[in-house]
């Protein structure tokens, strides 16, 4: 997929209607959120995107764009803490006047079996994958009707739709945010916000690199759960953020867009 983007772009920005737009993505350093900065830029929106220890990542990506004629901010934000939230947000609406899409997407994986919680990581992954997004919703949501309206987009995960042995709180925190996608859709939709959330699996960035960049008989019983026989990459997934932050999803919210290689099929 990475391939085909940067000949489709030019011919398929206008259509999109994202020229222009003031996207704020959380965790934009690498992986997925990396992505999709790069995808969104190229597609002529304006990005500012947050990460938090990876400091050489964020600013070769960000100047990196800008050399391409993008604009493009990096900031420094913790996701679990609502004062970044609240600078981030109210430096984009003084620097661009305004926010019209937000992409969360920072978020953690990490191990809590029933029977040997660490509580150290049980509070990491509720604070950073759902009390966060409470925490930066509710300083977007309001830049967004200030501006007229807005497009939110969250990372669900297959694994909120049907578990995940060993690591339950992930899994928890993936299935709220669905039910928080449904929630938000119908209490904004009267502000002309639209909510909606893309579920990955399996996707070949960092996060997984433990398990599917080590031994490659891994990678091979992950594959084959696959019916497309290919584990997605992180370009895989921008794209559909990409459509559902666009024009064309003008009247789709409420909605889990699955991109998961055909793991989890949900009705």
């Amino acid at each position: 997929m990475s391939q085909t983007f940067p000949s489709t772009l030019s011919s398929v920005a206008n259509l999109l209607g994202l020229e222009g737009k003031r996207v704020l993505i959380t965790g934009g350093s690498r992986g997925i959120g990396a992505a999709t900065v790069r995808l969104l830029a190229g597609l002529g929106a304006r990005v500012a995107f947050t990460y938090r220890e990876q400091e050489e990542a964020a600013g070769s990506l960000a100047r990196s764009l800008r050399a391409e004629g993008r604009e493009v901010l990096a900031l420094r934000s913790d996701q679990r803490s609502g004062s970044d939230a609240e600078g981030a947000v109210r430096g984009l609406e003084e620097a661009w006047g305004g926010l019209d899409a937000f992409v969360g997407n920072a978020g953690v994986w990490l191990p809590t079996p029933a029977e040997s919680p660490d509580e150290k990581l049980l509070d990491e992954v509720l604070e950073t994958n759902l009390r966060g997004i409470f925490l930066w919703n509710a300083a977007v949501i309001p830049a967004f009707k200030r501006s007229g309206g807005g497009s939110l987009i969250l990372l669900s995960s297959t694994a909120g739709q049907r578990g995940e042995a060993g690591y339950g709180a992930y899994a928890a925190t993936k299935g709220a945010m669905i039910s928080l996608v449904k929630s938000l859709a119908t209490e904004l939709g009267p502000s002309n916000i639209r909510v909606n959330a893309v579920a990955p699996g399996w996707v070949d960035t960092d996060l997984s690199a433990p398990a599917l960049r080590g031994d490659p008989k891994d990678r091979q019983r992950i594959e084959a759960i696959f019916p497309l026989r290919h584990i997605p990459e992180a370009d895989d997934i921008a794209g559909p953020i990409g459509f559902l932050l666009s024009d064309w999803a003008a009247c789709i919210t409420g909605e889990i867009l699955n991109v998961n290689g055909g793991t989890v099929l949900c009705g």
